[in-house]
């Protein structure tokens, strides 16, 4: 199936919808906190789960809910030259150009789950998420919501040590 990624633009606080290729809002997200974001994931309406961002001293880690249950972790991990995203207990990886929004994920069994292709010249983020495995649908859009996440939050860390570097000159 595949979804339409839409964000609506808002100055402390994202929300949008997912659409599906009759441009019908099959899916719509919104975030709940400022801080510490909680972006919560509705179908039609009904809370179908969340995503937590978790407080950590160097890393970031969003947790995964499916309902009120919590699946899964996405983690950042540093190696020698880059950094990698990662759920531990699913084992899902995350390949491709996850800061650019164009990235592929797959299963343990390297099973392709997800791909994700950013739209450009939109004034906010407008991708695609065609979901391979429906079966994991609504846990692969929550994913996707909490690598949205981590990309405006890097963003936002890299623009403020930038404007506070520039602005000590």
């Amino acid at each position: 199936m595949k979804y339409y990624f839409k964000e609506n633009f808002r100055l402390l606080y994202a929300d949008g919808a997912l659409y599906n290729v009759n441009d019908d809002p099959v899916y719509t997200y919104e975030n709940t906190t400022l801080f510490f974001p909680q972006i919560n994931l509705y179908r039609y309406g009904e809370k179908v789960g969340h995503v937590k961002k978790n407080f950590t001293f160097f890393l970031r880690q969003y947790d995964i809910f499916v309902g009120e249950s919590l699946v899964d972790s996405l983690n950042q991990q540093f190696t020698f030259f880059r950094q990698e995203l990662i759920l531990d207990r699913l084992g899902w990886r995350i390949e491709g150009d996850w800061l650019a929004l164009n990235y592929q994920i797959y299963d343990r069994n390297n099973n392709m789950l997800c791909e994700v292709n950013q739209e450009i010249f939109h004034l906010t983020r407008h991708y695609t998420v065609n979901v391979i495995d429906e079966s994991q649908e609504i846990m692969i859009l929550l994913l996707v919501l909490a690598i949205n996440q981590y990309d405006k939050d890097v963003s936002a860390a890299s623009s403020s040590a930038s404007h506070s570097h520039s602005s000590n000159h």
